[in-house]
């Protein structure tokens, strides 16, 4: 049977009606409810009967009892929604009613089985597993959290350019999904009308820091300004700024300045080096205006220093964050002919 992810889920939800049966299946708590919530929407629709919604946990029902509500018609001509969260929790004597029931559901109900921590090697679960759709809860990492962040605005008509999403993800890696995703809808809120997201927007952003200040640093630490960089360094942590955060803006910054420097040494159509490096003509016009004469490797290295200045921070040597930073900015900006 299919496995989804919950993008996915949203999208085949709006071609087709949901399946009779699914399993949540994965550690990340959001998306359980991200997809319970979009299976009720798809299934029961507005004004739909509150006896045909049933949320349960494994531990209030047994499997036969949830069998034969399954398999009961729903008032009306509707369909009923039967979500069973913590659905580990159901210890059946015999797993026969479920694959019996499996083998050919009821069409006027969706049944959902949910759980963050699901045995796997249970009958249950292998039973589910081989015969339902599943939808993949597990946690995503920073990159796919980016390309989730980009989907979201977008499905709502925000732009969203790759480099600004991964800003994002930065600025709020260690937040939960459910923090970020509570993030982005208070940034739709501010901004008002869908339209592309801007640097400035990111402001809006509780855990993102002050994205044109941070890349402002960044900036002057490619350029070897070692002097200002400090200066702005202390401005921004005597402003409150935490120093991961900051970091992780400055990172991204170096990353896709690295990028933008790469892509003006090869002689290839701007529309193919927005498709391999992620950045539109424009941004990669600005970036190398701001970065001067930094070649690729400077910028090589300035990243290296940022993967370094990450591990101290995060409890691998720095009992001081701004002497990190500070060390980072000295060894970033130590170049020839910097004057510095």
């Amino acid at each position: 049977m299919p496995t989804l992810s919950p993008a996915d889920l949203e999208k085949s939800l709006r071609d087709r009606a949901a399946d009779p049966v699914y399993l949540l299946d994965g550690e990340e708590e959001f998306f359980h409810r991200e997809a319970i919530r979009l299976l009720e929407a798809a299934v029961l629709g507005a004004g739909a009967a509150a006896v045909d919604r049933h949320l349960l946990r494994g531990d209030e029902v047994d499997l036969a009892g949830l069998i034969d509500l399954a398999a009961t018609y729903p008032m009306g001509g509707g369909r009923r929604l039967v979500a069973v969260r913590e659905a580990d929790l159901l210890r059946p004597a015999s797993i026969d009613p479920l694959v019996a029931y499996l083998k050919d559901p009821n069409p006027r109900t969706c049944l959902v089985f949910s759980d963050t921590g699901f045995d796997r090697r249970r009958s249950l679960y292998k039973s589910l597993e081989s015969r339902v759709t599943r939808i993949d809860c597990a946690p995503i990492d920073e990159a796919r959290t980016a390309a989730w962040i980009r989907e979201r605005l977008r499905a709502r008509g925000y732009g969203l350019g790759p480099d600004l999403a991964e800003a994002i993800a930065a600025g709020l890696a260690g937040a939960s999904l459910a923090r970020t995703a509570a993030e982005i809808d208070k940034l739709m809120a501010a901004i008002g009308a869908p339209r592309p997201v801007e640097a400035a927007d990111l402001s809006i952003l509780a855990d993102v820091p002050r994205v044109e200040d941070a890349f402002r640093l960044a900036a002057q630490i490619a350029r070897g300004e070692r002097g200002p960089a400090l200066i702005a360094l202390r401005g921004l942590l005597e402003a409150g700024e935490e120093p991961v955060q900051l970091l992780g803006a400055v990172a991204w910054y170096a990353r896709n300045a690295l990028r933008a420097a790469a892509a003006a040494g090869r002689r290839i159509p701007p529309r193919e080096l927005t498709a391999i490096y992620g950045l539109d003509p424009g941004r990669m016009a600005r970036f190398r205006s701001e970065i001067g004469r930094a070649g690729v490797e400077e910028l090589k290295g300035l990243v290296r220093l940022c993967a370094r200045a990450d591990r101290e921070l995060k409890g691998m040597g720095a009992k001081d964050p701004a002497h990190a930073f500070e060390r980072l900015i000295h060894a970033g900006a130590r170049r020839p002919g910097s004057g510095m």
